[in-house]
């Protein structure tokens, strides 16, 4: 069965908890683009490279809430680097008998490191929870749909999705002619290893595609 992307991040963290008492709260992320012609060829190396390459990658299919919750100590700020705090509900279309997920990344840590390094949570929640989050005074900012692959190396996730359009027509409308490539690890701030390993992947993948480490803030 295939597991959902932000459902995998959670049993990440329980089994490392259960291990070494601690729960990883930071992510180490490297992203980039690919265009939707070579994705087959994009994803033919990386089950070369990631495990259990004899098996066909899990699939997801995602759709995603974004919130903005103010900051009501200066309630004119809004959005990230603002006051504001965004919050991602996540439900799986594909599975829907697995929990809702509510996800916090933080801003990136400025620093001379191989990928891009932010706080991160992700709680299992009810299918209530965008209800609760407008009682708290939450806005929706954007929803999207994402839909695509997911493959294992290690402690490296990799995920390979196209991002669609929310809307009621049967075929959804892609938002560009591209797809989503991503590298991240859950780990510990005292464990930055893990960001090497990221950059070395990366490395392999190229001239395919060009994984950076991407400051949001300066685009």
């Amino acid at each position: 069965m295939s597991i959902n992307l932000s459902v995998q991040s959670v049993l990440d963290s329980i089994e490392s908890a259960q291990k070494n008492d601690i729960v990883p709260d930071q992510e180490f992320v490297l992203q980039g683009s690919v265009m939707d012609l070579s994705v087959s060829v994009l994803l033919s190396r990386l089950r070369g490279l990631c495990d259990n390459a004899d098996s066909l990658p899990e699939t997801f299919h995602d759709q995603e809430i974004c919130f903005i919750l103010k900051d009501f100590s200066n309630p004119g700020a809004v959005g990230p680097g603002t006051g504001g705090v965004m919050l991602r509900v996540r439900k799986a279309l594909d599975h829907p008998e697995l929990p809702w997920q509510l996800r916090y990344t933080g801003q990136p840590e400025v620093g001379n490191r191989p990928a891009l390094l932010r706080n991160c949570l992700d709680v299992p929640v009810s299918s209530n929870i965008c209800d609760f989050l407008h009682e708290l005074g939450a806005k929706v900012d954007h929803e999207y749909v994402s839909k695509g692959y997911i493959m294992r190396k290690g402690r490296i996730k990799v995920t390979v999705f196209k991002i669609f359009k929310v809307g009621g027509k049967e075929v959804q409308e892609g938002v560009t002619k591209s797809h989503v490539v991503e590298l991240s690890a859950l780990t510990t701030r005292v464990d930055e290893a893990i960001a090497t390993d990221l950059r070395i992947v990366a490395d392999q993948l190229k001239p395919l595609v060009n994984l950076q480490n991407l400051d949001y803030r300066r685009l």
